[in-house]
């Protein structure tokens, strides 16, 4: 997104047309935050489901990963494409305030949209710290129970059943 950007901003496009873009690039966050909330609730789903495997955690990691990274090429595009045009919003507000508005609102909704992300990614830090933790114990118990049973089986082995005592050799 940054590389179209940077194309664009060297054309001859008009200021209009750059504020268009500013605006499609907004709906455009708001369409992978959205991504990013269905991912979230599938992580919560697969951090409340103990028969998950971590692979299934994992793909759903690496899909949200990319996602904030396209996410941050999306910031920095707007960012520099604002900065071009910053002079001609702010000096003529009158002839822009439609856009403004229209970009106002969408930043509104990207906002309620990040906060919203944000407190299910901390539900979802918690979940997983629970589903860690029940894995740990789920190890523990299983090392624990793997001692006793090669306790047990070093005992039966040590212990053949024959002592020294039965093999003596009584006189008569």
């Amino acid at each position: 997104m940054t590389m179209s950007f940077a194309f664009l901003v060297r054309s001859n496009m008009t200021h209009k047309e750059y504020i268009k873009m500013l605006e499609d690039s907004l709906v455009k966050k708001i369409e992978l935050l959205q991504v990013l909330q269905g991912l979230n609730q599938e992580q919560k789903n697969i951090l409340e489901d103990y028969n998950t495997t971590p692979d299934e955690l994992n793909e759903n990691m690496d899909k949200k990963s990319d996602i904030i990274d396209r996410l941050d090429k999306m910031d920095d595009g707007f960012q520099s494409l604002y900065d071009k045009i910053k002079d001609e919003i702010v000096n003529n507000k009158e002839d822009y305030s439609g856009e403004i508005k229209h970009m106002q609102e969408l930043i509104k909704q990207i906002m309620d949209l990040s906060a919203d992300v944000q407190a299910k990614e901390l539900q979802n830090k918690e979940l997983a710290k629970t589903r860690f933790a029940h894995v740990r114990n789920q190890i523990r118990e299983t090392r624990h129970g793997q001692k006793a049973v090669a306790s047990y089986y070093a005992s039966m082995m040590n212990n053949t059943g024959y002592e020294g005592s039965q093999f003596w050799e009584q006189k008569k």
